[in-house]
Order: C-alpha cells, then sequence, then structure tokens
C-alpha cells in the first residue's frame, strides 16, 4: 500500500495555512524551548571559570542526574500532551479537565516518592558513578539541594504538555522564559554575588520552577473556564490505568536513552574529571540541539493529535511533511553554526585550557549531530501526538542494543572516541527504526483509519 508520494509531499509543502499553523506553534516553543539548553550553559559557564575542573564535572553530573528522573517522567508532559490534543481535536471537555488532573496527581505522587527515596536513591547512583571525591561531594551537594523543585519542575511538564496539546503555545513560552531567564539571573547572583558554587546553582533551579509553575496556575484557571463541563471531577481510575500504562511504555523508552547518556558520563569519570568535563560541555551542545529541534517536533505532536482525534488523514499527512520540513532546515542551521563557531561557544562555557584542548579532538561530533539526530526528534512528535508510546519504547530499545551496545563494546579501545562513536551509530539506528514503524503503523491503520488512508479524505 502506498503512503504517500513526492506529489503529496509537493502538495503539502506548498500549503502556505499549513506552514503557518506549524509556526505558531514552533515559534514560541522554539524560542523558549531554546531558552532551555541556556540554563544548563549557564551553569556549565558559571562553574567552568572557577579554578577547579571539578565544579563543572559535578554540575553537569549532577544536572543529568535531576534530568534522569525528570525524563523517566516524560510522560507528564509527552502523554499530556498526546492525549490533550486528540480530546481537544474531539471537542471533549471532559477529557480536556480529566487528563490535566490526573496527571496532575500522577506528578505529585511520584515527586514525593522520590524524596521518599532520595537518601537511597543518591547511594546508588555514587555507587555507580565512580568520579574523584571531590566530584562526588559536589554532586551531592547539588542533587541534595536541585531535589526540593522536584514537586514544580514535574507540575511544570503536566502544564506544559496541557497546554501544547490545546494548540496553546504562547503560556509554555512565557513560562519557559520566566524558569530559564530567571535561573540564569540567580546564578549569577549567588555564585558570583554571593560567593556559591554549585549550591547556588541549585537554589536557582528551584526557586525559578517555582516561579514557572506560579505564572503557568494562573493562566490555566482563564483558559479552563472556556472549556467547561457539567460533571464534577471524578478519579476515573480506568483512565488512571491507561495513563499509567502509557507510562510504563514510556518509562522503558526513558531508560534506554537514559543508559546511553549515563553510560558516556560514567565511561568518561573513569578517564578522568577533565574527559568528563568535556562530555559535560558536549551534552550542553546537545541539549541546545534537541531543544531547537523539539520546537518543531511539538508542533507535529499537537497537529497530529488534533488530526487523530478528528480521524483526518490529510491533516495527519501534512503536519509530519511540513514539521519534518522546517526540522530538517533548523538542523542544517545548526549544523553551520557549530561548523563556524564551536570554539567560540566552547570559549564561552570555560577558560580552563586543558579542557578547551581536550574538547578539541570531539568538534567533528557536536558538528554533525544535527544532521543525524533530527530523525528521531521528528519522528517522536508524530508518535506521542498519536499516543504511540509503545513504539517510541521499541524504537529506542532497538536503537540502544542493536546500535549503541555493540559499539560501545567494539570501539571501548578508543576511549571517548569511542564513546562518541557508539552514541552516533544509537542515532541512526533510532532513526531507521522509527521510519519503519512509522510505516507499519500507518499502513495498519493505527493512527487514521484505512477509510480514510484509502480515500485520501480531507475532512
Amino acid at each position: 500500500m502506498s503512503i504517500w508520494s513526492f506529489a503529496d509531499v509537493r502538495e503539502d509543502l506548498s500549503d502556505k495555512q499549513q506552514h503557518r499553523s506549524t509556526w505558531r506553534i514552533a515559534a514560541p516553543m522554539l524560542l523558549s524551548n531554546m531558552t532551555v539548553p541556556l540554563v544548563g550553559l549557564v551553569d556549565s559557564g558559571v562553574m567552568g571559570h572557577l579554578p577547579e575542573s571539578y565544579h563543572l564535572a559535578a554540575v553537569g553530573l549532577g544536572a543529568a542526574l535531576f534530568t534522569f528522573i525528570v525524563w523517566t517522567m516524560g510522560f507528564l508532559r509527552m502523554i499530556t500532551t498526546g492525549l490533550v490534543a486528540q480530546a481537544y481535536g474531539a471537542s471533549n471537555n471532559h477529557d480536556i479537565r480529566q487528563w490535566l488532573y490526573l496527571s496532575s496527581i500522577l506528578a505529585l505522587a511520584v515527586a514525593f516518592l522520590t524524596l521518599l527515596l532520595n537518601p537511597w536513591i543518591i547511594d546508588v547512583i555514587l555507587w555507580w558513578v565512580e568520579g574523584s571525591s571531590d566530584v562526588e561531594q559536589s554532586v551531592l551537594l547539588y542533587w541534595n539541594t536541585r531535589i526540593w523543585g522536584l514537586p514544580f519542575t514535574l507540575l511544570n511538564a503536566v502544564m506544559i504538555g496541557w497546554f501544547i496539546g490545546m494548540q496553546n503555545a504562547r503560556v509554555p513560552f512565557v513560562m519557559l522564559l520566566i524558569i530559564n531567564l530567571c535561573n540564569v539571573g540567580l546564578d549569577l547572583l549567588f555564585v558570583q554575588g554571593f560567593g556559591m558554587t554549585v549550591d547556588g546553582v541549585a537554589i536557582a533551579s528551584v526557586i525559578s520552577e517555582i516561579l514557572g509553575f506560579s505564572y503557568a496556575a494562573l493562566c490555566l484557571k482563564k483558559l479552563l473556564s472556556k472549556y467547561p463541563i457539567k460533571d464534577k471531577f471524578q478519579l476515573a481510575w480506568v483512565k488512571l490505568k491507561h495513563l499509567l500504562s502509557l507510562n510504563g511504555d514510556l518509562l522503558l523508552r526513558t531508560l534506554s536513552l537514559e543508559l546511553v547518556f549515563f553510560t558516556i558520563h560514567s565511561r568518561g569519570a573513569e578517564l578522568g574529571d577533565e574527559v568528563m568535563a568535556v562530555n559535560a560541555v558536549l551534552l550542553n551542545f546537545l541539549l541546545v540541539i534537541s531543544n531547537g529541534l523539539d520546537g518543531f517536533a511539538n508542533a507535529v505532536e499537537a497537529q497530529v493529535g488534533r488530526a487523530v482525534g478528528r480521524d483526518r488523514w490529510r491533516d495527519f499527512r501534512s503536519s509530519i511533511n511540513v514539521g519534518g520540513f522546517w526540522s530538517i532546515i533548523t538542523s542544517v542551521l545548526f549544523c553551520l553554526a557549530f561548523l563556524l563557531f564551536v570554539e567560540t561557544f566552547i570559549g564561552w562555557i570555560t577558560n580552563i585550557e586543558s579542557v578547551r584542548q581536550q574538547a578539541e579532538p570531539y568538534h567533528i561530533y557536536i558538528i554533525l549531530i544535527p544532521l543525524v539526530a533530527i530523525w528521531g526528534f521528528w519522528l517522536d512528535g508524530v508518535f506521542v501526538g498519536a499516543s504511540a508510546i509503545t513504539t517510541m519504547r521499541n524504537s529506542m530499545m532497538l536503537a540502544v542494543v542493536i546500535g549503541f551496545i555493540p559499539m560501545y563494546f567494539l570501539t571501548k579501545g578508543f576511549g571517548n572516541h569511542g564513546l562518541w562513536w557508539a552514541f552516533f551509530a544509537f542515532l541512526m539506528m533510532r532513526a531507521l527504526t522509527s521510519f519503519w514503524f512509522l510505516y507499519k503503523g500507518i499502513i495498519a491503520g493505527r493512527y487514521i483509519s484505512l477509510e480514510r488512508i484509502k480515500g485520501n479524505n480531507i475532512g
């Protein structure tokens, strides 16, 4: 069965309304997403200009550990977006509200459980990652401060997912600007003004998350009034079970991804504090790239979810094509920017000469990553919008098992270069498996009914 032809792609790309619709969501998300890695870059930059390299390594590792918890609970943003977008497309006000409430309850439950288990969690993490004693002590200080902001971090993820699902990118845009720009300002105040180190960076993050949540809560009340329901909220156990089921798949998917990043961090720690610091710098650049590409992935999520809710094949297809087109353009621009200015960017983060010299042989990786990573981000947007979380899980796990792990062991003798070769193998396998699963899902009618596809129904 032919899904779509080049003529279909040309038709979709000539649809000015689809481009406007994509940019209406992508533009604010792109701008706000780009402030997310700004926090990591400023955190690293502030630490990278202190005399000892272990401060930089500790913040890189500590932020990665905290991100592990947040990414593990990634369903709070991703699944909320897909389910709410489908409810929005079907004009189901009850579900619009209920998915918000259920996801928020789950966010608070996860945050409480994590805080309860924190003494044991940090012991396990430090047992796994063997850095120097200076790095470990700084990581402990960062983690035990930052963890108190987790309830707000997870609730913010729910808020962002809900607003995107409602086709509203303005609120997440302002929300992320508040969080990230306040974080930058407070970083500089606490570290350079008050003489703090990693604890100042962590406190800045906690305060910023609280401010972002406060803004979103104010906007939420106003928007909810436009979608009234007759019945009061009830704890729908069936839907909560469905949410947990989707989370189980996404949890496995996220753990697979985190295995890759933690391997890079832990293997880098074995190779020394300076190699670990280099990897922290490179992964910050990767965060810049991923958040930039996520702007269009967010647009694809919202539009695909709405198309699925309405069961419209034409809208589904054009959302993928136009979102993919702009994702590719963005990845090329990132590639050119790093090609021309990579040394300048590294200089912004650290003035430790040994770290900058160690980073030189790895410039090529960060230059090429946008061209390889773009496919996974783009197609994840499709799967999130369609709530095809099992597909995302399968694609990610195959990329780790078939791509990363074999290449990691084959190239282990090449040190840190081997780690990055394995990472590239992972990205390429993720792209291939995502394309294959998308094709199989479409011809099986998992996203849009086959009758709509065969009739090329446009609405």
